[in-house]
């Protein structure tokens, strides 16, 4: 079992790839940036523990091409910050279960972006357990011939918790009839005085859209890949340091050539 251990104080941002199968355990003591490369594990367990009044930004990124599970367990201690953003872009199966733990007045913002060609299932789960949390889970996905994409996206509000803030958007684009997307939006509340809402939407692409786009000049297929660059490149204007954004937004555009390609 390989237990890898980071303590942030000295890292403004720090990079890793994850070759091997094994348990991680982050700490983020002060406010940073982790990034993690998903290379070749392929069963991995992911332990991470948000200090009181931090800011903490995890950026997963896999491009593993076979089957990969990841289990994640957060602890956000009092008033501190987690934003996970997930680029799910690779060829290989993916199974996801991420579970985050909030305090007394912490939050998380969640920004993920899937592409499936194969079969890929998450289940994101944020517990509300003390008084002043907030969850914003929003996660955006292309399903493309041939893809099994399932989504579970849970806000659970524990007695007690007051003042907490539970919120959720999905939205699925879907490029053929011969593909399976279910997502399954869940707000499970044991308090009155809180706040939740979600909103679920999959669907093909808009005809109405690409006609108005086709009518400005632009081609079939370069209209149908600025609208599946709109569902990724959300997760791109979210990183703050500009290389590793243009690095991110050059990957999205490579996998949406790569995609229209295909399609063709």
């Amino acid at each position: 079992m390989h237990k890898e251990a980071i303590l942030t104080s000295s890292l403004e941002s720090n990079a890793l790839t994850l070759s091997d199968n094994g348990v991680y355990t982050y700490t983020f003591d002060q406010s940073g940036v982790l990034f993690l490369n998903l290379k070749d594990a392929k069963d991995l367990t992911i332990n991470m523990q948000v200090a009181p009044y931090v800011d903490a930004r995890l950026i997963f990124w896999n491009e593993s091409k076979h089957k990969i599970t990841i289990v994640e367990n957060y602890e956000c201690l009092n008033d501190s910050r987690l934003n996970i953003i997930y680029g799910e872009l690779s060829d290989g199966d993916l199974d996801r279960t991420s579970t985050v733990n909030l305090r007394q007045g912490s939050s998380l913002l969640v920004e993920g972006a899937s592409v499936t060609a194969s079969t890929k299932k998450q289940v994101l789960v944020a517990n509300h357990l003390e008084i002043n949390t907030t969850s914003d889970l929003n996660n955006y996905g292309i399903v493309s011939e041939n893809g099994h994409f399932t989504l579970d996206v849970v806000g659970k509000i524990f007695e007690d918790a007051r003042g907490a803030k539970a919120h959720q958007d999905s939205k699925v684009l879907t490029l053929s009839p011969n593909q399976h997307t279910l997502v399954t939006p869940k707000l499970l509340i044991y308090e009155n005085d809180v706040e939740a809402s979600h909103a679920a939407t999959v669907g093909q692409v808009d005809e109405l859209q690409l006609y108005y786009m086709q009518s400005r000049g632009l081609s079939k297929m370069e209209a149908t890949a600025l609208l599946m660059s709109g569902y990724l490149l959300p997760i791109a204007r979210a990183i703050e340091d500009e290389e590793l954004r243009v690095h991110v937004q050059e990957l999205i555009a490579v996998k949406v050539d790569e995609i229209c390609s295909i399609a063709k």
